[in-house]
């Protein structure tokens, strides 16, 4: 599909939209030829501090208009890229230095607090802090810069060279790092601007940042690829936000699970940013099919639909303009993450790998053309869930007979209560369809006549004095008998990784020993 790197990809974008605006940030800009120049004065300042092509450098970026040139630097000098979240912890950020065994790190200033607590720091040979007021031992990036050379030089890698490492998020221990090629990461960004409907330099309201490596090659690259702007306006109201997608004649912008009310009265006060907004694309976790019914009825055939993860680097699945129209053969639409993509196949499969029939839950397979190479330094992890060309997500999920895919939670999450299968994906969509639910995690916990009891840990809508008893009887209302919570526990917030996943095991361990004690406590 592709026989370019990723900095040959930057490099000539750079050269054929120079003059227009590449990102905007905090009331700053770059335009395309001012941040593939200043991507060469990276790739010098690094060079210059004896890092040969091939060397990791890790990457914990805010938003500012800096941190694309860093990342069109690093793939201009050859490097790759470890993607740091910048909402991680300092042994966190420890960890993914030292597994990755990056030479160098580059970060802004508002992590600088924390890097200046990484004890991994003090063996590097580059340290860079776009910073004013740098931590102890690093150079201000500015400084490095302006002392460095912009001359281009030879782009030094092949396609199977490791473009960017990806730290996931998983939900317990350590992050694992995805280590993703330049065939993979160009693969995805040629195919994005079709999938996500993107026009040739187009205008991107950008709620997001740069925390989630997804961002970058489903977001901020393709839209470099296709000439276009990323204006990052993370945290504005919905007055401003529409406000910002009618001036600038906006044509994309990401509709996160948590930030669809928003975006939803962002176009009720501002109609016209339609006019030109082609495509709204759902991301960050299952939208509840009623709060999709609501977003298509203001937007219409815009919304993208899709499914994918960090392995597979990019979409897998999507939706259409036909699939909001009427036309969708689908069960249920508004509850599918669509049909694959040309370039990605799925299969649903039960535990021996055996391919099921339409309708049956299973394990979800994956084949890509955007494939991960691997885990870093992890071949037994690599192994597990890379076999034959395929990918075993640990998802769960079925397909219908018109093709079309529905995820139904993860194989690690199922409960087993009385022999049944519960899926909590299932019984969360249904807690949600509450007005007094605002977010809720289900789980399940032991149980001596059940094997598993379905749990739930619920947030309640501010003022909501909804009740244990009041739940049940909704769930009732919705859901076989089996399926409904045996356990409700109310509380103020779900704990969340540095991705946002809600950690369930740690919901486990606070709730099960609340159910030990009422449960002794009953019968003393």
């Amino acid at each position: 599909m592709t026989e370019e790197t990723l900095g040959e990809v930057f490099r000539k974008a750079g050269r054929r939209f120079a003059g227009n605006v590449a990102i905007t940030a905090l009331g700053e800009q770059r335009t395309f030829a001012e941040v593939i120049e200043n991507g060469w004065r990276l790739a010098h300042a690094l060079r210059d501090r004896a890092l040969a092509p091939g060397a990791s450098v890790a990457a914990m970026l805010g938003n500012r208009v800096e941190s694309l040139e860093v990342y069109v630097g690093l793939a201009l000098g050859g490097y790759t890229a470890v993607h740091v979240n910048d909402r991680l912890t300092a042994a966190e950020v420890d960890h993914v230095l030292t597994d990755s065994g990056a030479a160098a790190l580059v970060h802004t200033e508002g992590v600088s607090p924390v890097a200046a607590q990484v004890s991994a720091t003090e063996g590097l040979a580059a340290w860079f802090a776009i910073d004013d007021q740098p931590p102890a031992g690093a150079t201000r990036y500015a400084d490095a810069l302006a002392a460095a050379d912009a001359t281009p030089l030879p782009i030094d890698r092949n396609l199977d060279d490791i473009a960017l490492v990806g730290y996931t998020s998983g939900t317990t221990g350590f992050p694992k790092g995805v280590r993703v090629s330049h065939r993979a990461v160009v693969n995805c960004i040629k195919l994005v601007p079709a999938a996500y409907r993107l026009p040739l330099q187009g205008h991107a309201a950008f709620p997001g940042g740069w925390s989630f490596v997804s961002g970058l090659w489903g977001v901020i690259f393709p839209h470099f690829y296709t000439g276009g702007t990323v204006a990052f306006i993370p945290g504005v109201s919905p007055q401003e936000w529409g406000r910002h997608m009618v001036e600038h004649k906006a044509t994309f912008t990401l509709g996160l699970t948590p930030l669809i009310p928003g975006l939803l009265a962002a176009l009720e006060a501002h109609p016209e940013a339609l006019s030109t907004l082609q495509s709204v694309l759902h991301s960050g976790g299952p939208l509840p099919p009623e709060l999709a019914r609501r977003l298509v009825d203001v937007i219409d055939d815009r919304l993208v639909e899709t499914w994918g993860m960090t392995e597979v680097v990019g979409p897998i699945t999507i939706t259409n303009r036909s699939d909001w129209t009427g036309h969708s053969k689908a069960r249920d639409i508004f509850a599918s993450v669509g049909r694959p993509l040309p370039t990605s196949s799925v299969r649903v499969a039960d535990p021996e790998g055996r391919t099921l029939r339409d309708g049956e839950v299973g394990e979800l397979l994956i084949e890509a053309d955007t494939m991960f190479s691997g885990y870093h330094g992890q071949p037994e992890k690599t192994a597990a869930v890379l076999r034959d060309g395929e990918y075993f997500t640990g998802d769960l999920g079925y397909r219908d007979e018109a093709g079309y895919f529905y995820l139904t939670g993860r194989v690690q999450d199922l409960i087993i209560s009385g022999g049944a299968n519960v899926y909590p994906a299932e019984v969360e969509r249904v807690l949600l369809m509450m007005d007094d639910v605002v977010d809720v995690a289900v789980f399940g916990l032991a149980d001596e006549k059940w094997d598993e009891a379905v749990s739930a840990a619920i947030v309640r809508a501010p003022g909501s004095t909804v009740t244990e008893d009041e739940v049940r009887q909704f769930a009732r209302t919705q859901l076989a008998g089996y399926k409904k919570p045996v356990h409700i526990f109310f509380t103020d917030q779900l704990p969340r990784n540095a991705s946002m996943k809600v950690m369930k095991h740690v919901l486990k361990e606070r709730f099960a020993d609340q159910v030990k004690t009422a449960s002794e406590g009953a019968s003393a």
